[in-house]
């Protein structure tokens, strides 16, 4: 088993032909799970100055199949001991682009999990979720390279990425007790397990809502026989109702006085006699008024923001370790948010060719120009996308009562399981062996020790951390695996049949609640009243009285604009796990 030394001309140089460019004295690497392999080397060289141009290297082992690699890295340390018989040099398995290459791994993983219709579930569990990082943070996107019961595995020989088991190696390497080294074995605690994990998973977001309103059936409602009238002409005070107050915005008015000849038989077109007498010896004149009747349009646009947070909280259980340590885990998700790029398509707005405008949960494009009735005209829009945002309707009330947040629910869940299941694996055992036979070992790989000392004669566990000592007489490794009592892995998929009951949330406003209030003054009963006691000389007396008397409307509508935050607390059932 003899090592061999070459430099190379970069990280990812495919090695045909070995060379052995410097005569190796000794050799150290260490790899520790999550990280990055580090080896420490010592060559024989008495002209330590041509060193100073060399970045990479390669280092092969000898066996029967030829020289295979088992280093690729790069110069982090500045050869010490120049002019002496050796050299120490220091060399890492990670790559100079090591962040691109890790943003380019979370990407591929995020749309391979990514659904842009409406983010249900892709394949078996969502491993990265968008909520849960933003675009800046591909800068570090070892933050977001979490979830199931996975984590993160660097290959010390190519220096790609991957995604290894926390529990189980790609492949085992059984070891009989006698290949250990002797007095090498040690069994330690590592740590204690998680026996409880509270979590608490919070969104927040601005709610919209929005709508149109017709207010004139409503004020109609409030005059005999449903329909607006009076013995004044009361059009103008109609138009002029409503001045445009926070959250509301007069969309259409049309007021149309309805003619004498549209009028039915049973709705009376003129009033009632009133009596006049200039003097008490002049004859009683009889008067009589008009009577008006109006119908037509008054629609009211009414918007609202609300801004809105929410919080679901579950416990999950570890039966498997009740005395174990307590966690909490909090997850705050991003802002959530539809896109700004596009309006939100409003009544009674002219469009234009190519304007893009958001629907429900879609995008879409105009593409015959005109002014937006009452209803959404399809024939008129283009669909383009559904919206490739979390909530698609931007009228919820509630976000975890989605599918998007039920999945972003199971998704924390997914990492508490993991978290307790990481901790579980909570015992130790360092050992030796001779590297002949498990020099290709590595941190994606598992071993079994068959040792009669063990309960059932063999214990198994993840290589979490090697290292190999080489020189001219001896190779060894010492291994670190960690073993747990009980694998949790099979409660992943229990969360595809778990039922999340989160409802939306009532604390909404309710169209029907828009308009508070309607209040008819001097109604034309009321002023038939009026007319009936007065004691006027002529017809411009009782005209001046009417007129003061005029039927006046008044409406009370939902206050829209508010600063406060509602915050909603939902508590799941507690999980226990198998």
């Amino acid at each position: 088993m003899t090592l061999v030394f070459d430099w190379s001309s970069s990280f990812y140089e495919e090695k045909k032909q070995w060379r052995g460019d410097e005569e190796i004295i000794s050799l150290e690497i260490f790899q520790k799970e999550c990280g990055f392999a580090v080896a420490k080397v010592s060559i024989g060289t008495k002209n330590a100055d041509r060193l100073l141009d060399k970045k990479y290297v390669k280092i092969g082992m000898e066996t029967q199949n030829g020289v295979k690699l088992i280093f690729s890295g790069r110069l982090i340390a500045f050869p010490v001991g120049f002019g002496s018989a050796t050299t120490q040099l220091e060399f890492i398995s990670e790559p100079d682009d090591y962040q691109e290459q890790l943003s380019k791994f979370s990407r591929k993983k995020f749309k391979e999990y990514q659904s842009v219709d409406n983010h249900s579930l892709c394949g078996d569990n969502i491993l990265f979720d968008d909520l849960f990082f933003s675009s800046q943070d591909f800068s570090n996107p070892t933050i977001f390279l979490e979830g199931k019961n996975k984590i993160f595995y660097w290959d010390m020989k190519n220096g790609k990425l991957s995604l290894s088991d926390i529990n189980r190696g790609r492949k085992n390497f059984d070891i009989n007790g006698d290949e250990i080294l002797q007095d090498s074995i040690k069994v330690r605690i590592a740590r204690e397990p998680y026996s409880v994990v509270n979590l608490k998973v919070s969104a927040s977001w601005v709610q919209h809502e929005y709508g149109i309103i017709d207010v004139l059936p409503m004020i109609a409602a409030k005059f005999d026989r449903n329909v607006i009238n009076s013995l004044t002409n009361i059009k103008p005070a109609i138009e002029n109702i409503f001045s445009e107050k926070n959250g509301y915005k007069l969309a259409y008015c049309n007021i149309r006085e309805i003619k004498s000849q549209e009028i039915s038989k049973n709705y009376p077109v003129i009033s009632p006699d009133f009596g006049v007498q200039e003097n008490p010896d002049a004859e009683r004149k009889k008067v009589k008024f008009k009577r008006f009747y109006f119908d037509g349009k008054f629609i009211l646009n009414w918007t609202y923001k609300q801004k809105r947070r929410e919080n679901v909280s579950v416990k999950i259980l570890n039966p498997s370790s009740p005395h174990g340590r307590e966690k909490n885990l909090y997850l705050r998700l991003n802002a959530i948010q539809l896109p700004k790029k596009y309006p939100v398509w409003n009544h009674f707005t002219y469009y234009g060719c190519s304007d893009k405008i958001l629907y429900k949960d879609s995008i879409f494009e105009c593409v015959s120009p005109h002014i937006s009735a009452e209803i959404f005209e399809h024939d008129k829009w283009m669909f383009v996308q559904k919206i490739p945002d979390a909530l698609t309707d931007d009228m919820s009330s509630s976000f975890f009562a989605t599918d998007r947040g039920k999945n972003a629910i199971k998704y924390a869940i997914q990492k508490a399981i993991a978290l307790i299941n990481y901790s579980s694996r909570h015992v130790e055992i360092d050992f030796c062996v001779e590297a002949k036979n498990f020099i290709f070992a590595g941190l994606d790989d598992q071993i079994t020790i068959n040792d009669g000392r063990f309960k059932n004669g063999y214990i198994s566990g993840k290589i979490t951390k090697m290292r190999f000592i080489g020189d001219a007489d001896q190779k060894i490794i010492k291994f670190t695996i960690g073993c747990c009592v009980a694998d949790l892995s099979d409660n992943f998929d229990r969360l595809n049949f778990y039922e999340i009951d989160v409802t939306e949330d009532e604390n909404k406003i309710n169209p029907a609640d828009i308009v508070r209030k309607i209040e008819i003054k001097n109604t034309p009963e009321e002023q038939i009243e009026i007319l009936s006691n007065e004691n006027a000389r002529n017809s411009s007396e009782l005209q001046s009285v009417l007129k003061k008397h005029g039927t006046k409307i008044k409406i009370s509508l939902h206050p829209l604009s508010t600063t406060r935050v509602v915050t909603r607390e939902v508590r799941l059932p507690d999980i226990e796990l198998n």
